[in-house]
């Protein structure tokens, strides 16, 4: 490739030009916006399904709290295969046995990654502090629902929704 001529150089994402992807700031922002209204109903399931769980059999126990957490998030990641694909990244969505595959995949990191920092945070509350089954649960809940979220959809983004060239 020359630098000297007016092609743009070749960036990740299956052949979009770094140009599109300067010029795509914007687009970035919208879907990250339409991601978040996604992930805000994900977030209903998830949460919602965690504390119906926690509600009914409280406890502090990390094992049983990631049992909770694993049965929240496959219907959360149920619900955002739907939506994403539907709405998100409909103009890239093309329901194939490899982007299906690569959604599964980022489902089980996100699954994965969640439960490990729910598992850590969880047994740092439980040793270090007094806070109700209920509030600690939640804590830990929130801080690996923020890190796994954000991972999954710079994964979403980058590997399996990934913009097509302009």
């Amino acid at each position: 490739m020359r630098w000297d001529t007016d092609e743009a150089p070749r960036g990740c994402c299956s052949g979009t030009d770094v140009g599109f992807m300067q010029q795509s700031h914007k687009q970035t922002g919208v879907k990250y916006a339409q991601f978040s209204l996604v992930g805000t109903s994900n977030t209903l399931m998830d949460v919602g399904v965690f504390n119906l769980l926690l509600l009914l059999w409280s406890t502090h126990n990390p094992e049983l709290l990631v049992a909770y957490n694993v049965a929240a998030l496959v219907l959360a990641n149920a619900n955002s295969y739907l939506w994403n694909t539907l709405w998100t990244f409909r103009d890239q969505a093309r329901h194939d046995a490899k982007q299906v595959g690569m959604f599964t995949v980022q489902g089980l990191l996100n699954v994965g990654v969640g439960n490990a920092l729910l598992w850590l945070v969880a047994h740092g509350l439980e040793a270090h502090t007094d806070l109700s089954p209920l509030l600690s649960g939640n804590v830990a809940k929130v801080v690996s629902m923020v890190i796994a979220s954000t991972m999954s959809f710079l994964f979403l983004w980058f590997f399996i929704f990934c913009p097509k060239n302009a």
